[in-house]
C-alpha cells in the first residue's frame, strides 16, 4: 500500500489534513510547506519550486520512495512541479478543489478576476497577504458551520506572494504524463467548478488520464466532509461515480 503525501493549500498548514487523516487507511505524510510552523522561509522570496523541493526533502526524510501525491487548492501548482522534479516517484496525482493554469501562466491568470472581486468587496487581511476574514467566510466556508468556520479562521497563516503570481511549467507532465484524479467540490465558491474543469482540461492537454470525482462540498472539503474525502482517497483508482 503506497503512502499518501498530503500537501495543504494557501494560507494553511499540514494541520489542515488532520480530520481527513483520522479516517485514512493508507499510510500518509502531511507536510508543512516552507514559511510556516517549523519550516523556515522568506514569504517574499519563496517560489513553487521551493515548495516542491521541500516536499521532496520531506519524502526523503521519511524514506518514501514512491507515493500518491495529494494536493488541495493552490497545492495543484506544487503537484505539477513535482511531476517535473520526481516523476519516477509519483504513482498518482490527486487534485482536490485545485488550480492548474495553462503552461506558462500563473494562478492569478486563472482566478485573478475572482480574487480581485473578493478584494474589491471585502478588502484584504491585516497582514496584507491574506484574504479578508469575511471573504474567507463567504467563499471558503460556505458549507461549514460556525464552529468549523472559527477553526479555519484561527488556523490560517500568511502566504508567500510569488506562488500566487509566477507562471507555472507543465513540462514535467508533458514529458511524463501521470494518472490523475480530480476531486471537484460542486459548491466550491473559492475555485468554482467551471474554473476547476478548465484546469482538468490543462492536465488532459498534457496527455494525463484524469478521473473526475464530483462531491457536494465547498472549497474546504477537508473540514466539511473529511470522512468522505478520506474514503475517496483510499479508493482513488476505483471510484468514478458522483458522490451525493
Amino acid at each position: 500500500m503506497l503512502p499518501y503525501v498530503l500537501i495543504h493549500g494557501a494560507g494553511d498548514t499540514g494541520q489542515s489534513w488532520q480530520q481527513v487523516s483520522a479516517h485514512l487507511r493508507h499510510p500518509f505524510l502531511a507536510v508543512d510547506l516552507p514559511g510556516r510552523n517549523d519550516k523556515p522561509g522568506d514569504l517574499d522570496s519563496l517560489t513553487v519550486s521551493d515548495f516542491a523541493r521541500s516536499v521532496v526533502d520531506d519524502m526523503n526524510a521519511a524514506a518514501i520512495d514512491r507515493a500518491v501525491i495529494v494536493g488541495h487548492s493552490l497545492a495543484g501548482l506544487t503537484l505539477v512541479t513535482l511531476a517535473e522534479l520526481i516523476p519516477e516517484r509519483i504513482d498518482h496525482l490527486v487534485f482536490v478543489n485545485s488550480v492548474v493554469p495553462p503552461h506558462g501562466k500563473g494562478n492569478f491568470d486563472v482566478v485573478g478576476a475572482h480574487v480581485r472581486q473578493m478584494v474589491d468587496t471585502y478588502g484584504v487581511g491585516a497582514d496584507k497577504r491574506s484574504l479578508h476574514p469575511e471573504a474567507l467566510r463567504h467563499h471558503h466556508c460556505n458549507d461549514l458551520d460556525e464552529a468549523q468556520t472559527r477553526e479555519v479562521m484561527q488556523g490560517g497563516v500568511s502566504e508567500a506572494r510569488k506562488p500566487l503570481h509566477r507562471p507555472i511549467s507543465l513540462t514535467g507532465l508533458r514529458q511524463h504524463p501521470i494518472p490523475c484524479t480530480w476531486i471537484l467540490g460542486t459548491i466550491d465558491l473559492a475555485v468554482p467548478p467551471d474554473t476547476q474543469r478548465h484546469s482538468i482540461a490543462n492536465l488532459e492537454g498534457c496527455g494525463c488520464p484524469v478521473q473526475i470525482i464530483e462531491i457536494e462540498a465547498g472549497h474546504l472539503i477537508t473540514h466539511s466532509r473529511p470522512k468522505a474525502l478520506a474514503e475517496l482517497l483510499d479508493a482513488v483508482d476505483q471510484v468514478r461515480e458522483t458522490v451525493p
